[in-house]
């Protein structure tokens, strides 16, 4: 299975240079690796993720989403269309459907809440943190509070679309986050690929 394919097939927004970075980030990840992705929507990063922790052999990727199109104002409509264009039919339905597709949903663990909310009871330490959920100021800052602390010293931040640009109104939140925050030296070779920020957790 060609996971970067399977990946692309599914509607979303990271495109091919940032997709090949996230699956080998998630490919660079030690055995057993915990994983954990805030904002899943219909699965496109999270076949990459769990894709890459299927060729190591090891690993459990974690998606987290309410899985009910919600999220900052600009997000929400597009989010509607898309699965109107789909058809309809319950989000969650159509991310497992996507993830037995690419053969990756046994390396997969849904999560069905907001990030605080599933972050509230997590115990385990996180290898790679990918965020991209809400991107309102306070969700995406929620979200980033409440994960950071689980990632691991040496572990990988990679934040959705957060790259300069002009945002919508409410639309700019990773982007805040990574031009502030994912800074060193809190965070060692900060980069940018495509419309994501990719850091390491000093």
């Amino acid at each position: 299975m060609d996971f970067l394919q399977a990946a692309l097939k599914v509607p979303g927004w990271r495109e091919r240079e940032e997709a090949a970075a996230v699956y080998g980030a998630g490919y660079s990840r030690p055995d057993h690796a915990i994983i954990v992705e805030v904002g899943a929507f219909l699965g496109r990063s999270s076949i990459l993720l769990a894709g890459a922790r299927k060729l190591r052999g090891s690993g459990k990727v974690h998606c987290i989403d309410p899985f009910d199109c919600s999220g900052d104002a600009a997000s929400v409509p597009i989010y509607d269309q898309i699965l109107s264009d789909m058809g309809g039919g319950d989000l969650r339905n159509h991310f497992e459907q996507n993830l037995r597709a690419a053969g990756v949903r046994e390396w997969v663990e849904i999560h069905q809440q907001h990030a605080a909310d599933a972050a509230a009871a997590w115990t385990l330490s996180v290898d790679l943190l990918l965020l991209d959920g809400d991107q309102s100021p306070e969700g995406a800052r929620a979200a980033f509070d409440a994960f950071l602390p689980h990632l691991k010293s040496g572990g990988i931040l990679i934040m959705g679309n957060s790259t300069p640009r002009n945002y919508l109104p409410t639309h700019d939140g990773n982007w805040l986050i990574a031009s502030t925050t994912v800074v060193y030296p809190a965070f060692i070779d900060p980069r940018r690929v495509g419309t994501a920020t990719i850091a390491v957790k000093a």
